[in-house]
């Protein structure tokens, strides 16, 4: 039995690698080399658990976020390789990381209709500092998330990337972040389309708010913060 669960990860893998191999040569033929370069280059310094379609994703919307005033934040780093990315593109904005940096907790085996382990997706708080060695204005957050944003309270956010893949965490990341948003501020997510947990935690948290989700070609989905009345008082 174990070889066999074996065997499906290798096969996992493969097909994988497979899969961005074939979107990284299709990325190359029609977009920026110098944002397929990054993509790619992400992808070496950490471990990524996103497509290069995601990861390409993901860079450009950070990209055009970094107009905006606000800091940048992604809960759920795993490795580092999409928060190298994000560095790459954020400019002087701030980016905090939020994660254990041991993996999932205990109590989630059984969550959302699939199987997880406590201490899956780890990625130690030394080895994403290494991947993001020499990047500025990036601070670590250690820990169970929200007590983690103990005096974060009034920062305001420009651009949020959640990769938590429970839905008890999708929605304490909304509950914080949300109401810290700026105007036009994007909180994009992994996993919406493939883990019914986190579809539902998008779909709970905004079927009372003006916002509406759109969701991407890929597994990803996001929201754009709607215009806020203070906003428009100043821009007035």
């Amino acid at each position: 039995m174990r070889r066999f669960i074996g065997s499906n990860r290798i096969a996992r893998k493969l097909t994988f690698g497979v899969q961005n191999a074939i979107q990284l040569a299709l990325l190359a033929g029609h977009k920026q080399p110098e944002s397929v370069r990054r993509v790619r280059d992400c992808a070496r310094r950490g471990h990524s658990l996103l497509s290069s379609d995601e990861a390409f994703t993901l860079h450009e919307i950070a990209h055009a976020q970094s107009v905006l005033c606000g800091s940048f934040a992604e809960f759920g780093v795993y490795r580092g390789a999409s928060a190298a990315l994000i560095c790459a593109v954020k400019g002087t904005r701030e980016l905090h990381l939020f994660d254990t940096f041991e993996g999932l907790p205990s109590g989630c085996e059984s969550q959302d209709g699939r199987v997880f382990q406590k201490g899956q997706f780890s990625g130690t708080l030394k080895y994403v500092r290494e991947v993001l060695n020499g990047e500025t204005g990036v601070f670590y957050h250690k820990g169970f998330f929200p007590d983690t944003t103990a005096g974060l309270e009034d920062l305001r956010f420009s651009f949020v990337h959640l990769d938590v893949d429970l839905h008890d965490a999708t929605l304490a990341g909304l509950e914080f972040f949300y109401p810290r948003m700026v105007s036009g501020g994007i909180i994009l997510t992994h996993d919406y389309s493939i883990i019914p947990g986190v579809k539902r935690a998008f779909e709970t948290f905004f079927s009372q708010r003006p916002e509406r989700i759109i969701e991407l070609p890929t597994t990803q989905a996001m929201i754009i913060r709607a215009c806020l009345e203070e906003d428009t008082a100043q821009a007035a």
